[in-house]
Parts: C-alpha cells; structure tokens; sequence
C-alpha cells in the first residue's frame, strides 16, 4: 500500500512540475517577444559617469531553499557605491531551463526598493551571474533595464554543441579576445570573451535586454579586474561573506589554526548589510 501511495505522489509532483513548465515556457514566450538587441543609449558618451548594478544569489550549504540575494551598485572606477543584502526562501521549484522564475523575483525586489530608497545611484545598466539572451528560452527582459547576463560556464545548447574548450583555448590568447558564439544556421547567441591576461578561463556574455552585444562586450571588459566583471563578483563576495558570518558550515566554525610563530592566521571580512 505505501510503494502505492508513493508512486502515486511521485506521479503528483511530476504532474505538477509539467503544469508550471508549461506555465512558464507561456511566459518565457511573451517575455522573449520583448527582447530588445540594439542600443537604446549611447553607451560611450556614459562612461565616465556610468553606474552598473551587479545581481547574485547564494545558498546556504547543503540548502537549497534558504538563500542570499545581493545587490551591489559600482561605479566607473569599480568603488561600490551601493550593496544591499537579503535572506531569502525559494518558493518556486528548480526546473533546467526556468532559473529566472525561481530567483528573479527576489532580484527585482532589491532593485526595486534601491530605486525607491535611493534613487541617486539608480544604475544605467544591470548585470546578472548567468545568461541573457543565451538561454534555452532567450529570455532575458528584467525591470525595463538595459542588462547583460555574464555567465561563468557556457550554457550547453544544442545550437552550440560543436563549441568546445579546446576551440576556446586556440582562439582566446590575450585579454579582449572575442569568440562569437553562433549557431550551426549563423544565429549570433552571446559572445566567449577574455577578461584578464592571467586567466586563461572566459566568461560568456550575452545581451539581457536594450543593449547590443558589442556593447555588452565592451562594458564586460572595461568592468573585469579579474576574469568576473566587478558588479556581479561584489554580489557574489559579498552574499558568501554574508552567509559565511551569519549562517557559518561546521568547517567555518572549526577554530582557526595557529601558524608555527604561534600568531593566528587573519581573516579578511567584508560590510554586510541585511
């Protein structure tokens, strides 16, 4: 009876993960009718005073529920200028294919209250860690903002299986060397890009919305110190940062050890902000 039941609930949650697929895959639909892949600003006439917003999420180890959302404003000379950070609850369930829908809201709510609260540093443009355009639904309008997503690992679509590490290697040498990453049929899906001299690893920029992807290389580049763009690497430190004080692993609780002199090794802490 309870191998019945059981597969009788398993049946449920599968049924129910098709229905809000197919709810979102609707959604995605419209909001990908709503992509816009040219400029709608002259971006270098904005350099000097530009101000670019970085989104992230973190999760608590081992909890896939419980999470931190992070929202950092820099500006031209990468200086942080705004961060705000959040405890959130997934509420939505994780399906390949519809990240957005499980954390995008959370994002949104940040951005949102920063443009109320402080509007003087409202940001031209928004930066996300993942993928714009370059997603197997191409959605990528959030909050009527130009955005770029700049993802760490090449999302695998079928349009771009003939893509390897290998091809990347041969044709990133140097800092601001480019690989378009297109399609078999010549579809332009986002771009390989270098950021660093010393890290031989790209990132894959794609266009959100309301920016072009020459552009969004561009703006990559001149925000990378390293290999990952300062707004969405600020995000990230400092949700980890956040979680690693409030919400510490059993590792990070362990006491720190001495070093042979006898002095204790220091650890570098970052502001946080709930």
């Amino acid at each position: 009876m309870e191998d019945n039941t059981s597969r009788s609930d398993n049946a449920s949650d599968l049924n129910d993960m098709e229905r809000t697929k197919a709810k979102w895959l609707t959604e995605q639909e419209f909001i990908k009718s709503k992509v816009v892949t040219l400029d709608d600003r002259d971006w270098d006439s904005r350099m000097e005073t530009i101000l670019v917003g970085g989104l992230d999420i973190s999760f608590i180890v081992g909890d896939d529920v419980n999470a931190c959302a992070c929202y950092v404003v820099v500006n031209k000379k990468l200086e942080v200028v705004y961060q705000k950070t959040k405890m959130v609850q997934m509420t939505a369930p994780y399906i390949p294919g519809f990240l957005a829908f499980r954390e995008a809201n959370f994002l949104c709510d940040l951005v949102q209250e920063q443009e109320l609260e402080n509007p003087e540093v409202s940001p031209d443009l928004l930066m996300l860690d993942g993928n714009g355009i370059l997603h197997p639904n191409r959605a990528g309008v959030l909050l009527g903002k130009p955005c770029i997503g700049v993802a760490k690992n090449l999302h695998k679509l079928p349009e771009l299986e003939h893509v390897t590490n290998e091809t990347l290697a041969k044709k990133l040498n140097k800092k601001g060397d480019i690989y378009m990453l297109s399609s078999v049929e010549g579809e332009i899906l986002g771009a390989a890009v270098r950021t660093g001299e010393t890290c031989v690893n790209p990132v894959f920029v794609s266009v959100g919305s309301g920016i072009s992807l020459d552009s969004a290389v561009k703006l990559t580049l001149t925000l990378s110190k390293y290999r990952i763009p300062e707004p969405t690497r600020q995000a990230d430190m400092i949700s980890r940062e956040f979680l690693r004080v409030h919400y510490p692993t059993e590792r990070q609780l362990q006491p720190t050890k001495k070093h042979k002199e006898g002095g204790r090794k220091s650890t570098k802490r970052g502001s946080t902000n709930e």
